[in-house]
């Protein structure tokens, strides 16, 4: 297959998910948020958020990164390129 296609599959494949789109959503609104935050804030369990983070990460929706002690998430620059601009404020308005 086309690694293009494999990617974009990829992509599409990790929005599709409500749980999926709300981490996104919380990591809009709320910058900077670590694992355990994020769990409390949707409501998952840790396996739970984890399964969902890999998957986002694994499409370059989601990137990890140590602040210290503390390793926080964000949202990748990938998102910006896939969804259009409003796409990504609706979304932002649902974390909050």
């Amino acid at each position: 297959m086309n690694e293009n296609l494999e990617r974009w599959s990829k992509v599409f494949a990790a929005l599709g998910s409500p749980e999926r789109l709300g981490v996104l959503a919380h990591l809009l609104a709320k910058k900077g948020q670590n694992c355990q935050e994020l769990a409390k804030n949707l409501r998952l369990s840790t396996p739970a958020l984890s399964y969902h983070l890999r998957i986002l990460e694994e499409a370059g929706l989601v990137v990890r990164e140590k602040k210290g002690r503390r390793r926080c998430l964000r949202v990748g620059p990938e998102l910006a390129k896939i969804l259009r601009p409003k796409v990504i404020a609706e979304l932002r308005k649902e974390g909050k």
